[in-house]
């Protein structure tokens, strides 16, 4: 009996060990399985991933293609305005280059009854030479014409002035830019000297104003004239009470209407004698 159940024993033993091979066999297939799918799965990963990549370097290709299409699209159309541009200059050219072969075969028409060439160069380098001559002669006409236009405009301008220094002195005026000053006063014999004469436009028998702080302090009337210098009667009751000429005061020319106006001079008080009268400053 014993005999038996050893031998169930070690059948199950046995069997027990065979059952464990298997398992063991199954794990270790279900081992390497998932091994195996472990490296499908990173393979499958890596692979995914640089597909992603290149999706994104795709899109991102394509979206340079898309702005790159743009602009060669604008750049089509103005190199297409731009031929149009072209292709008219062109049929203008060509038309401007069919009349110019029309005006030399109308040319050649000319030529054909003018002269021969060798002739005409002499004649044309004469006719050159007679015309260089020609002009050169009008420029020298014209220079003297330009000349003599302004001499004559000189001279006009000196008889325009002769004859204002002629109406002024026919008139008694001095000129009316005259601007001098008082050199000299002699108050006993009623006269002044001024430093400016018939060169400065000091007319004798005029009216002068002695100026002072832009005001009139008296009148003066040329009795004589020299180059440089000139002799004038104080106006009598022409200087206001507490006034006195000095030398240095500015005299200008008065007015015609001043002069009009103008008091009659009196005669002079006379003085004692006196051999040289000193000049009062």
């Amino acid at each position: 009996m014993s005999k038996v159940f050893g031998t169930i024993a070690a059948v199950i033993l046995a069997f027990s060990a065979f059952v464990a091979w298997k398992n063991q066999v199954a794990y270790k297939k279900q081992i390497e399985t998932l091994h195996t799918s472990q490296n499908v799965e990173k393979s499958t990963k890596r692979d995914l991933a640089k597909a992603q990549k290149r999706l994104k370097d795709a899109e991102e290709a394509k979206t340079r293609h898309i702005a790159k299409k743009v602009e060669v699209d604008k750049e089509l159309e103005v190199a297409v305005v731009a031929l149009a541009k072209a292709e008219k200059v062109v049929v203008a050219l060509e038309e401007e280059y069919k009349n110019k072969e029309t005006e030399i075969a109308n040319a050649d028409e000319i030529l054909k009854g003018l002269p021969n060439p060798k002739e005409l160069v002499p004649k044309v380098k004469g006719m050159r030479s007679d015309l260089a001559e020609a002009t050169s002669a009008i420029a020298t006409e014209e220079a003297k014409l330009a000349n003599l236009t302004r001499q004559d405009k000189t001279g006009k301008e000196r008889i325009k002035a002769i004859r204002e220094l002629m109406r002024l002195q026919t008139s008694g005026e001095s000129f009316p830019n005259l601007s001098t000053r008082i050199s000299s006063v002699y108050r006993s014999w009623g006269f002044v000297i001024l430093s400016a004469g018939d060169k400065q436009g000091v007319v004798s028998g005029s009216i002068l104003n002695v100026m002072r702080d832009g005001e009139v302090i008296g009148k003066l009337k040329v009795t004589a004239v020299e180059s440089g210098r000139s002799a004038a009667d104080i106006v009598l009751d022409s200087v206001p009470e507490g006034i006195s000429l000095h030398s240095g005061d500015k005299v200008v020319a008065a007015h015609k209407s001043e002069k009009k106006t103008a008091p009659a001079p009196k005669a002079a008080p006379k003085a004692a004698p006196n051999p040289a009268p000193a000049p009062v400053q």
